[in-house]
């Protein structure tokens, strides 16, 4: 077994769910970290979801729900930090509006 360090999702979440990341066959990932920024002048807001294979984004697996995310600024998103991944499960997230905040997350893969 081995454990590899990895960038999970470095990009800006559309409007509409955007898949981050969907764990591969073999594999288990936890998250080690998670951030957005928000380079605009204004409050956006991001919702995220941790889904479960076989399973679609929905109220049942909401884990962020319109985190407002001030102008200028950088926040962590605790909540999907420590989440674990096994084969198939994915994390979406959707922003107020796209092309405005960027998602940082970064975790750990274990190969079995």
């Amino acid at each position: 077994m081995s454990n590899t360090l990895i960038d999970i999702y470095n990009g800006q979440p559309a409007a509409t769910d955007t898949t981050l990341y969907t764990c591969p066959v073999g594999s288990i990932v936890k998250i080690t970290s998670a951030t957005v920024t928000n380079d605009t002048t204004t409050t956006k807001y991001i919702s995220a979801h941790r889904v479960p294979s076989g399973d679609s984004v929905g109220d049942a697996n909401i884990i962020i729900n319109q985190k407002p995310v001030g102008s200028r600024e950088s926040v962590a998103l605790w909540e999907l930090v420590g989440q674990v991944l096994e084969v198939g499960d994915f994390i979406s997230a959707i922003a107020e509006t796209a092309s405005q905040l960027t998602v940082h997350v970064s975790g750990i893969v274990i190969v079995n």
